[in-house]
């Protein structure tokens, strides 16, 4: 089945590298945003932190991630202009690559209702319902569906 997600996500070397060594335990878990929590939190402490600039560098296309290894933390950097399709791309690309099925963990702000509905019209915001339901799409069958968890 061909992905519902607007374009595919690229992976550079270094991002396949950190994929590969944060897969090795088959339990993948991916950091969006936060990083206070993301330092406190002992399993997420150790996850990789996936960064999406809405506002992509000149030169760099859309889909491309990268990976470094900055202070101590593992980065995966996405940039595209639709937020949730980019960490929807990025997570199946790094399901497709080392075959174990991403856990993505973000803050989810408490907002007004319809702000939210408001964030849906904007890809350039964040939003976890449009990400689910791309990931939905994207992947019918449960068992390969990225995970999102939210706080």
């Amino acid at each position: 089945m061909p992905s519902t997600v607007p374009f595919r996500a690229r992976l550079s070397i270094a991002a396949r590298l950190l994929l590969d060594e944060a897969a090795e335990a088959r339990l993948l878990w991916i950091v969006l945003q936060d990083e206070a929590a993301a330092r406190s939190h002992p399993v997420l402490g150790r996850a990789l932190r996936l960064v999406v600039d809405p506002e992509p560098a000149a030169g760099v296309p859309a889909g491309h991630v990268l990976g470094e290894v900055k202070d101590g933390r593992r980065l995966l950097r996405a940039a595209g202009r639709d937020v949730p399709a980019a960490v929807a791309a990025v997570l199946l690309a790094a399901r497709d690559h080392t075959d174990v099925v991403p856990r993505l963990s973000c803050a989810w702000p408490e907002r007004h209702p319809l702000a939210e509905l408001a964030g849906l019209a904007d890809p350039a915001v964040m939003s976890v319902p449009r990400l689910r339901a791309l990931l939905h799409r994207a992947e019918p069958d449960p068992a390969r569906r990225p995970v999102v968890h939210t706080w």
